[in-house]
């Protein structure tokens, strides 16, 4: 569910460091943002660079994304080509995790992947709301952003798309197409358009 937003509610961050006011879930305006500009712009560069250089040499780009991404576990794979992480300071993945080709991280809000994750090729990941009944103060750029957290030991196949604020617990499978709008408790198998559980994880014997 999208914030509610007034005039008020806009002048309330407006004090704020941008970089606080991400945090805090405030309304900004990033058009008007040149300090976050600066950091997805750069982010673009060094993506497109490690792609390239990935077309020849795996290893050089492996090191090339660990001095991109600070928040990055032991023993992950991230392969190429990658879409786009805008903020890489933002973006977590635990120990062990595994991400296939192809992510998408439009985040200025935290995104934390948990330990030991599977995520297939064509993971989008969301943190930004825009104004859902005001088409004014959308076309103004008016946003904010809600974390995405994802816990340990989840597999998610092809193309899930996660929104802002969603989290979703651990040892949780998501089906190829997915789209989660909502919460995931533990221990669950979901999948669809909006994702719905399916059925819980059966324990093994």
């Amino acid at each position: 569910m999208v914030k509610k937003i007034s005039t008020a509610i806009l002048q309330q961050g407006a004090h704020k460091d941008i970089f606080q006011r991400v945090t805090d879930g405030d309304w900004y305006q990033y058009v008007h943002e040149p300090k976050m500009q600066a950091i997805v712009q750069q982010s673009a560069q060094t993506v497109q660079r490690i792609n390239d250089v990935a077309k020849t040499d795996i290893a050089q780009a492996n090191r090339l994304i660990r001095e991109f991404l600070p928040n990055l576990g032991q023993d992950v794979e991230l392969y190429c080509p990658i879409i786009s992480i805008e903020h890489p300071q933002q973006l977590t993945i635990g120990d062990g995790s595994f991400i296939n080709a192809r992510l998408q991280v439009i985040s200025a809000g935290k995104v934390t992947i948990g330990k030991r994750c599977f995520i297939g090729p064509n993971c989008q990941l969301f943190t930004p709301n825009h104004p859902t009944d005001d088409w004014q103060l959308r076309a103004q750029g008016w946003e904010y952003d809600s974390p995405i957290t994802i816990g340990d030991d989840c597999w998610f196949g092809g193309s899930v798309i996660v929104l802002p604020g969603v989290t979703i617990g651990h040892h949780v499978v998501v089906g190829a197409g997915a789209v989660v709008t909502h919460d995931l408790p533990d221990n669950v198998i979901a999948a669809g358009n909006p994702a719905r559980v399916i059925r819980p994880v059966r324990q093994p014997k």
